[in-house]
Order: structure tokens, then C-alpha cells, then sequence
């Protein structure tokens, strides 16, 4: 998922020991709830997430789920330290082989405003046979937002749309690596490449490690390539946590850590034992 940023200096204020309580509070509660819902929800498998790496997965969300991915980030880019708020990733699956994606965040400063970023669908192509991989293409539209992009290439600036290609292998029985190829199109013609790789490893039942690079091309003056990774945790077969961290290759003073909790329940159809 592709990080949003905003200034520090309208958070200063959030991140002041009253602010971090009542955001300590707010995630207790979150976590309380979630293990209510997950009481609720079907068992069908693990909840397979497009976070905490970059890289989406191909995996699609149950049909009659919503599945909620939320991060909450801390970075330094340019000399500026900023914080994202919950950027959530809110999925519908609408049949087995496609979802419905929506992209939005919450930010401010003594008032929070809600914005919208992308609106779009996941489509299941190909299970995995052999050698091929699991494999399915992202699209979404991007709305309009002033502040969105930052690319030379991008005068306005605005990138209406993206198209990623993502597939996945697994190697051996703990090993498996996932990867995306797209393409971002601007609004004055413009389009610059995306890749992402990022192989990974399970630690016991519960757990993984991944690490990843990914950034965009051709090269030019805000082009940035990055290293990541991070550790996720499936608390239940419908939540999971995650911790990552990750610094520029172009600008090795740019850096950020985040965590994360996913989760989904079943809106649609009959629960187990109904």
C-alpha cells in the first residue's frame, strides 16, 4: 500500500502525553472490539493482507467479507519528521475471484478531516499450478488530491490511476516471495513504473519475516528506491498485527516504522452453526 504523509507540526499537539493516552485508550478499545468480532466470524482460512510490506498480495477476500488494514506510521523524509493516522484499506469481497477496495485516511489538527484517496477492485487471474504463481491485477482510481504526488514528471500534480500486476510463489514449505509490476498514470500523460519484491518466511504457526525493495522508474530527482521489512502475527484466523520499518537506498536519512492491525467479518451469509 502506498504510505500517505503529513506534516508533523499539525500533530505536535497529538503526540503529547495526553495525546499518546487517549490514542492507547482508543487502541484497547479497537482491539476489545475486534476480538468481539472475531467470535462473530466464519472460519475460512487465514486473513491474507496486502500489509505490512508494500506488496500487494493475490489473495482474494472472502466473498460476503469486509476486511479492514489499518497502519499507523512515523517517518523522517527531507529532514521532516511526520506521522500518518490510520491509513485504512477497507475490502469487500464480492465473489470468489474479485474484491471491492477503498483507500482513505484521517488527519488534521485540533479538527481531523477524512480523505478519500482510491477507489478500486482486485481481480483474481490465475491460482497457482507448478511453477506459475498465484497471480492477480490490482486498478484503482486515485481522487483528487493537491497534495497527493510529488513527481517532476507530474505537473499538475495528480496521478489518476494505477494498474499492478501481483503474483506470488511459494519456494519451499516455509518460503515464499511476492512481487508486483504496474504502471501509475498521471494527468498530463505522463506514467512511471512500480515494482516491488519481497520474499518471506514463516516462524512457527503464527507468525513471518519478510524483507522487500521496491520504488518507482525511470529514475529522476524525487524518484525514491527502498528497503524494508517487518515481523506480522495472526492472533485468530480473522486478526492480525503487524510491526515494519524501512529506509531509502536514494536518501539514506529517509526512514519509517509503523504498526498495523487487519481484521474481517462476515456481513454477508449464514455464520457456522446457523
Amino acid at each position: 500500500m502506498k504510505l500517505i504523509y503529513f506534516n508533523t507540526c499539525s500533530l505536535d499537539h497529538f503526540f503529547k502525553p495526553q495525546g499518546l493516552k487517549l490514542l492507547v485508550h482508543l487502541l484497547t478499545c479497537l482491539l476489545c472490539s475486534l476480538a468481539h468480532f472475531n467470535t462473530l466470524a466464519q472460519q475460512e482460512g487465514r486473513i491474507e493482507t496486502d500489509r505490512p510490506d508494500q506488496t500487494e498480495c493475490p489473495f482474494i477476500v472472502k466473498k460476503g467479507y469486509i476486511q479492514a488494514e489499518m497502519g499507523f506510521n512515523k517517518s523522517l523524509d527531507g529532514g521532516q519528521l511526520e506521522y500518518v493516522l490510520p491509513t485504512t484499506l477497507l475490502k469487500y469481497g464480492l465473489s470468489k475471484s474479485i474484491e471491492l477496495r477503498y483507500i482513505s485516511n484521517l488527519q488534521g489538527s485540533s479538527t481531523f478531516r477524512f480523505h478519500s484517496e482510491a477507489l478500486g477492485l482486485k481481480w483474481r487471474l490465475m491460482d497457482p499450478v507448478g511453477w506459475k504463481p498465484r497471480t492477480a491485477v490490482i486498478v484503482h482510481y486515485n481522487f483528487r488530491d493537491e497534495k497527493r504526488d510529488v513527481s517532476d514528471q507530474d505537473l499538475k500534480p495528480h496521478s489518476w490511476s494505477q494498474i499492478v500486476l501481483t503474483l506470488q510463489n511459494d519456494l519451499y514449505k516455509n518460503l515464499g516471495i511476492g512481487y508486483n509490476f504496474g504502471v501509475e498514470f498521471h494527468e498530463n500523460g505522463t506514467a512511471e513504473g512500480i515494482y516491488r519484491i519481497a520474499p518471506s518466511i514463516n516462524i512457527g504457526k503464527k507468525g513471518y519475516a519478510y524483507a522487500e525493495v521496491f520504488g518507482r522508474l525511470p529514475n529522476n530527482s524525487v524518484t525514491e528506491h527502498w528497503f524494508d521489512g517487518g515481523l506480522a502475527y495472526y492472533a485468530s484466523d480473522d486478526l492480525k498485527l503487524d510491526v515494519s520499518a524501512g529506509n531509502s537506498f536514494t536518501n539514506s536519512e529517509n526512514w519509517y516504522v509503523a504498526v498495523g492491525v487487519s481484521f474481517r467479518v462476515k456481513v454477508v451469509g449464514k455464520q457456522v452453526g446457523k
